[in-house]
């Protein structure tokens, strides 16, 4: 007889809870997330625009550097 409490995926509750904040996502959360998507979003908006490559990424790149320093210098992350 089997006393295991994992589920249907093998995990066992304690181990889920460790991979699975429950907690929604911080500001520089989403920095981290806005950096790839202006990236993204720049490369799309440069074909349908016809922009050269170079532009696009300098755009992007500027925009990636503000979110940056934004994240780092003026909200810099705090304990607690």
């Amino acid at each position: 007889m089997s006393t295991r409490t994992d589920g249907p995926d093998g995990f066992g509750g304690q181990f889920f809870e460790q991979l699975v904040p429950r907690q929604s996502p911080t500001r520089h959360d989403l920095v981290l997330a806005v950096i790839p998507a202006v990236f993204l979003l720049t490369l799309v908006t440069a074909a349908v625009l016809d922009l050269s490559f170079r532009t696009a990424i300098t755009g992007a790149s500027l925009v990636g550097a503000v979110a940056v320093v934004d994240a780092l210098f003026l909200h810099p992350p705090t304990r607690g």
